[in-house]
């Protein structure tokens, strides 16, 4: 095996660990401090910790910085992902106003500290490392190569959410979790090409992402975590699952799709197999 290859393979094992090491700590702490929004807090705190712990570890700790020359580059893509569900929040929003909050000022604060955890976690591990890994073995000289380490690192990152089985429904909702997130890895994954490989843009979409998504699962009315990230196992059919799965998908790949169209990728594209060398950015490239 190529040494491109093994560094897929240990970034890939590496974030499966940290998520399973943070998953088992995770139920033990609820364990002990039986709060439903502190203790989710405390374990997106350690999760955070073996993420870093990971990146120097692997000594990549350059995947925090981005080239200055990319720092506008596609950020209209990142702004069309943040409109798409701010309209979505919108009316999640609207209904928690008209239903009034049922959590406390402090309650609100762990949970958004828990969002940016969690945010910062995977996409250091899921976009940093793992994405990263694979742009290396696949190139980055054409819009196949870069399209091909989207979908791998989008399908590894829904993977690694099927190791919620034991909350709810220990099948359905799962797989509808980690359905969807197959293709929503897959657009922060195009948005983190078109932006230099910034992480710090899809760190912030990802957080945003997921406290619109507890907003409109009811989060802020009180529901329980595990309520939130599995659904209601009565409601849940394999046909429901397969139809949302296909639905979403349909609508985040073909984004995906869009942010990445070679004429976007094209000043960003490198000269060579290894990524080494990166076209001059043109001024275009700032165009969603």
């Amino acid at each position: 095996m190529s040494e491109k290859g093994k560094n897929v393979l240990l970034s890939v094992a590496a974030a499966f660990i940290c998520a399973f090491v943070y998953h088992v700590i995770g139920r033990a702490v609820y364990g002990v401090i039986a709060d439903d929004y502190l203790s989710p807090f405390l374990a997106e705190i350690l999760f955070a910790v073996l993420a870093a712990g990971t990146v120097i570890l692997l000594g990549k700790t350059d995947l925090y910085r981005s080239d200055p020359a990319y720092l506008k580059s596609g950020w209209t893509s990142a702004g069309l992902f943040f409109v798409q569900f701010a309209v979505l929040g919108f009316f999640g929003l609207a209904r928690l106003i008209a239903n009034g909050a049922h959590i406390t000022v402090m309650q609100w604060l762990l949970v958004i500290g828990h969002v940016i955890l969690i945010g910062f976690s995977e996409e250091v591990l899921f976009r940093g490392l793992i994405q990263r890994s694979f742009h290396r073995l696949f190139g980055e000289d054409s819009f196949a190569h870069v399209l091909l380490a989207v979908i791998c690192s989008g399908l590894v990152f829904g993977c690694a959410h099927l190791i919620n089985m034991d909350r709810g429904n220990p099948a359905l909702a799962a797989v509808l979790q980690a359905g969807v997130t197959v293709f929503i890895g897959m657009y922060l994954g195009a948005i983190y090409y078109r932006t230099g490989k910034n992480i710090w843009y899809v760190l912030f979409l990802h957080g945003f992402y997921d406290f619109l998504g507890m907003i409109m699962n009811g989060r802020a009315n009180g529901s329980t975590l595990n309520s939130v990230l599995s659904p209601n196992s009565e409601a849940l059919t394999a046909q429901g699952v397969a139809l949302n799965v296909l639905v979403w998908g349909s609508v985040y790949f073909g984004v995906t799709l869009l942010v990445l169209r070679p004429k976007k990728l094209k000043p960003l594209l490198s000269g060579g197999k290894d990524g080494t060398e990166r076209a001059e950015v043109r001024s275009d490239v700032c165009d969603l």
